[in-house]
């Protein structure tokens, strides 16, 4: 029995070590992770950083001030992108000043010193007057150029509209100047310049075509019946010979407008500007007919301009092949506050 107890085997006691050491890794990753996510934290507390002072509003910088910094293409190509969304948004027929206006607008088209209320309040009446308006701009002939906090973009479009009154097609080539202030805002949109103005009949009218542009020559006159006055054709000035003018010349012709022209109460009153193309026929005995308004500018300009027209002695007729022939012109009449 003694023997059995002497060869007894000892009791199996299990290592633990295992467990501690996967317990120390856990524990070990768990620190790490914990030292991960609150490191920037713990930076700060241990190295705190001077406060940064916010910019205000008003010295906040604004979007024509970032523009300095900019070269010439980059902010041709930020003028772009504000003319391009200008027109589309137009298109859409949406139109609300406050987005693409200054408060006080200086100059919108002929009118002055406009509210948001009367920019909306005058577009609507353009609207009306330019029926069916459709403009492209020719983003080539973009140029711009910094003046002061001011940019200022010209560029050239092509216009048409209709001229419900005449039932007439005008179309022409304008140019535009646009002024945006250093908060990105229009304070100035006029035209500059309007050429190869033209007009052409609606269908089913009878309206005779008006052309500025230049075009061929017509064919020399054949033998037979000659046309009477009012059934012979009407040549554009730049077809001719010799162009129709004024009897005495360019400059008795501004003479004349200058000590006839009247400058309407309403147009001077809203700060009216610009120019109106009045179109009349010189027939072929120089005496002038069929008045008309090409484009005008309204305020009671377009009446005025008519009225000192129609006051014109007769004209020295267009000659073509060495014959008088009717012909047609187009007279811009410019009407300038304090001029």
């Amino acid at each position: 029995m003694e023997d059995e107890n002497e060869f007894t085997e000892p009791e199996i006691v299990p290592d633990k070590s295992v467990w501690r050491f996967a317990i120390s890794m856990g524990v070990l990753v768990l620190l790490l992770v914990l030292l991960n996510i609150f490191l920037e934290d713990i930076r700060h507390f241990i190295n705190p950083q001077p406060k940064v002072v916010q910019p205000t509003a008003s010295v906040a910088p604004k979007p024509l001030e970032k523009a300095a910094t900019l070269n010439e293409e980059e902010v041709k190509v930020a003028i772009t992108k504000f003319i391009e969304a200008f027109y589309v948004d137009q298109k859409k027929g949406y139109f609300d000043p406050p987005s693409y206006f200054t408060t006080i607008t200086d100059t919108y088209y002929n009118y002055h010193h406009l509210t948001h209320q009367q920019l909306k309040q005058l577009n609507q009446e353009r609207q009306v007057a330019y029926q069916k308006q459709t403009l492209t701009w020719l983003v080539h002939t973009l140029n711009v150029v910094r003046r002061s906090d001011t940019l200022v973009a010209t560029y050239w479009t092509k216009q048409s509209y209709i001229r419900a009154s005449e039932l007439v097609r005008v179309k022409a080539d304008i140019l535009l100047e646009l002024k945006l202030t250093k908060d990105g805002k229009i304070c100035s949109l006029k035209e500059l310049d309007v050429v190869n103005l033209n007009s052409t009949p609606l269908a089913g009218t009878t309206t005779t075509v008006i052309q500025t542009v230049k075009q061929e020559p017509p064919p020399k006159p054949t033998e037979g019946t000659p046309k009477t006055n009012q059934e012979a054709s009407i040549y554009a000035p730049v077809s001719l010979d010799t162009p129709p003018q004024h009897t005495g010349g360019q400059k008795k012709l501004l003479r004349f407008l200058t000590r006839n022209l009247r400058y309407p109460a309403s147009a001077a009153e809203q700060g009216v500007e610009g120019k109106v193309f009045v179109y009349f026929v010189v027939e072929a005995n120089g005496v002038l007919s069929n008045f008309k308004v090409l484009r005008g500018i309204s305020a009671g300009c377009d009446e005025e301009a008519l009225r000192v027209v129609r006051l014109l002695p007769p004209w020295q007729a267009g000659t073509l092949n060495g014959v008088e022939v009717r012909s047609s012109y187009v007279l811009p009449i410019t009407f300038i506050l304090g001029n």
